[in-house]
């Protein structure tokens, strides 16, 4: 119990204040009317749609920095990440502020599972990586504490999809995905993909349990830029209905680079900490 508390306080302050003091979710209202009039547009392949679009945006090898703030407070951080038959390991590493620099995570997705954390914090964590059990790991956990999920890319089968009712998002005529997991390890029951319909990009998440939309990013197209070929989304305006406040994604860099060594994402080098710059 000791361990789980000083847990809960090392990842809640990599964030400081990031996430203020929060109604539980139970408490979120029943989700909100979609943005705008609905707009008819052409005939789609769900399944097609987000997948060519994780495909393109996700499944790659690569070392991305993120700028992450809520009012006053905010945090840099680094992600290393790859793919191994099928599914995706992140080493995410404090850059900024400063004391929580020796600060690092390591995630590996599973198969039909939880996914795996194991952590790093110096002293808080008595100069030991400490593992998360998988039934800690679940989304809604996640949202709660540190957002990883926010970063998690979506392997290939992971999701059923489904064909939504077509909206508009500030001006924009949109098609919806409804996106399910075969069970509820991932912490949601649905989520709700709005995609441009002619630009074929994601413009916003909303994920649910039962009924409740929990969580929700969004982004513009002005904020999607050709980077090394693909179009990525530099900025993401997350929210959760159990505060008031958003949180701004920002993608300050991503650099693709394949074949990056196992020991890059050993749990020692959470300890001896061989990150690199870039």
């Amino acid at each position: 119990m000791n361990r789980m508390r000083v847990i809960s306080a090392f990842i809640c302050g990599i964030f400081v204040v990031l996430a203020p003091r929060a109604a539980r979710l139970e408490e979120a209202p029943a989700r909100s009317a979609p943005t705008g009039d609905v707009t008819p547009v052409t005939p789609f392949d769900p399944t097609e749609l987000a997948e060519s679009y994780f495909e393109q945006s996700e499944r790659f090898d690569a070392f991305m920095t993120y700028e992450v703030k809520r009012g006053p407070a905010g945090a840099l951080f680094s992600i290393a990440r790859r793919w191994r038959d099928g599914l995706a390991e992140l080493l995410f590493y404090v850059r900024a502020p400063e004391s929580f620099e020796k600060w690092a995570m390591l995630m590996r997705e599973n198969h039909g599972g939880s996914d795996d954390l194991f952590f790093y914090a110096g002293d808080a964590t008595d100069r030991r990586v400490w593992r998360l059990a998988s039934s800690h790991l679940e989304r809604q956990a996640i949202f709660e504490l540190i957002a990883l999920g926010d970063y998690r890319p979506t392997a290939r089968g992971e999701l059923s999809y489904e064909a939504g009712p077509d909206e508009t998002l500030d001006s924009v005529a949109c098609h919806m995905v409804v996106a399910r997991s075969p069970r509820p390890y991932l912490g949601f029951d649905k989520t709700e993909l709005v995609f441009a319909a002619q630009e074929r990009l994601l413009l916003q998440s909303r994920f649910f349990r039962g009924e409740k939309e929990v969580r929700r990013l969004s982004t513009t197209l002005a904020d999607y830029q050709d980077i090394g070929g693909r179009k990525l989304a530099t900025r993401w305006i997350a929210k959760r209905w159990a505060d008031e406040g958003e949180t701004e994604i920002v993608l300050r860099r991503v650099v693709e680079t394949a074949n990056l060594p196992d020991g890059l994402f050993s749990q020692l080098n959470l300890r001896i900490q061989h990150f690199p710059e870039f």
